[in-house]
């Protein structure tokens, strides 16, 4: 029975271990009070995980440098791994800096829709720049190995409250403050809430389309787990991240089948 390793490659070394499963994102697979991680490692019955990354790292950050150095280190040296996990993409979208920089308009007072509150282009080009980052690690794992099976995900329906971390900026409300986004029906409907839904759905027809153009054969396989639309409202801790019963709901309702599907194991 394999343990879970989080960033502790000495750990891994010196236990003799085989990588079971190579998981590399953002807070999603690295948020303190709980993420996909542990649940992933009971729905598939306890494998070795190996997770890089860290929270609050955008998709161009894990997929440069020495997280994609690592990365392709961890390939090389466990061969064996038979299943690669993917959490990226939140991040080049939500923040001070992103949002109300490069999303949104920087006046949308007098819009009356979500969509035109758009700048041109948008959000379709960031996430075009997320793609991008997302071939570099797909193209890693391909050459490690031909169908290396590949899960990603389109996180969910966050709600733009203003909930965040000690210490930390609001992700979602404050860069639509800034850009002077209708407040109507906010936070849990009105254009606020709706800007969010086109956010993850235009991500979703990304990873779709990433998912039909990584279908294994000489590339990976990707698969997408569908968990946009799993959590209530009343599942969310903040703006960013469900609380810690619901991270593992979502693994029981949107991971579970298609992880021990790719990993081989009766679903």
């Amino acid at each position: 029975m394999g343990s879970i390793f989080i960033n502790e490659y000495f750990r891994l070394i010196n236990s003799g271990e085989n990588v079971d499963v190579l998981a590399i994102g953002d807070s999603w697979f690295h948020y303190p009070a709980n993420n996909l991680i542990p649940g992933l490692h009971n729905a598939l019955e306890q494998p070795t995980i190996y997770v890089l990354g860290d929270s609050g790292k955008r998709a161009d950050e894990l997929a440069a440098g020495t997280w994609l150095a690592k990365f392709r280190q961890m390939l090389a040296e466990y061969p064996g791994t038979r299943l690669v996990c993917i959490s990226a993409g939140g991040n080049d979208f939500a923040g001070i800096g992103d949002l109300d920089d490069k999303v949104l308009k920087p006046d949308c007072s007098n819009e009356t829709t979500a969509a035109g509150c758009f700048r041109a282009g948008q959000p379709e080009g960031v996430f075009a720049d997320v793609l991008a980052a997302y071939r570099t690690l797909l193209d890693a794992a391909s050459a490690a190995r031909a169908n290396l099976p590949v899960l990603v995900h389109n996180y969910d329906y966050a709600i733009p409250d203003g909930r965040t971390l000690p210490g930390m900026r609001s992700w979602l409300k404050l860069p639509m403050d800034n850009c002077r986004v209708p407040t109507a029906g906010a936070p849990l409907g009105g254009i606020r809430r709706e800007i969010v839904a086109i956010l993850i759905d235009t991500f979703t027809l990304a990873l779709d389309a990433l998912e039909a153009e990584y279908a294994g054969g000489a590339k990976a396989r990707v698969e997408l787990v569908w968990s946009a639309g799993t959590l209530r409202d009343d599942e969310w801790a903040n703006e960013l991240h469900p609380r810690f019963a619901a991270f593992n709901r979502i693994v029981r309702d949107a991971w579970w089948r298609p992880a021990r599907r790719a990993f081989g194991l009766p679903v």
